[in-house]
């Protein structure tokens, strides 16, 4: 009995951990993303996006339809990330502690999905919705 109290008590910790260290998950066109809020960035101009281990964020660009936004990205961290959006021919290495700027342009209709092909399988993905 004092074995499943401890493993209940472990689970519950870690189940815990893990909600305070990365939020929830979400589908975003097709791919699992590390949630991490969103932003409407119809208004155009520039936005900022910071890269981390191992989330965008904000994770939901919002414009409108065919929109071209500028992106500043910042990675503050150690770890070398990526941002790809593959329909748009992006693929931009972001070096640790340095950070990037390009444009990309909102889907005419739907979501399109950006992702760090480093970390694509740990969540590290986000998306451009046309508003």
């Amino acid at each position: 009995m004092r074995y499943a109290r401890t493993s209940l008590v472990v689970i519950a910790a870690a189940g815990l951990l893990a909600a305070g260290c990365g939020g929830s998950t979400k589908k975003i066109a097709g791919l699992t993303a590390n949630d991490h809020g969103s932003k409407d960035v119809s208004a155009g101009g520039t936005v900022a996006l910071e890269v981390d281990n191992y989330y965008f964020s904000p994770t939901l660009l919002t414009g409108k339809p065919g929109e071209k936004v500028t992106v500043h990205i910042t990675n503050d961290t150690g770890t070398a990330h990526n941002f790809t959006i593959e329909s748009q021919h992006i693929n931009k290495d972001i070096a640790p502690k340095t950070d990037a700027t390009l444009t990309v342009t909102f889907p005419q209709s739907g979501v399109l999905s950006f992702f760090c092909e480093y970390h694509r399988t740990r969540g590290m993905a986000g998306g451009l919705k046309a508003s």
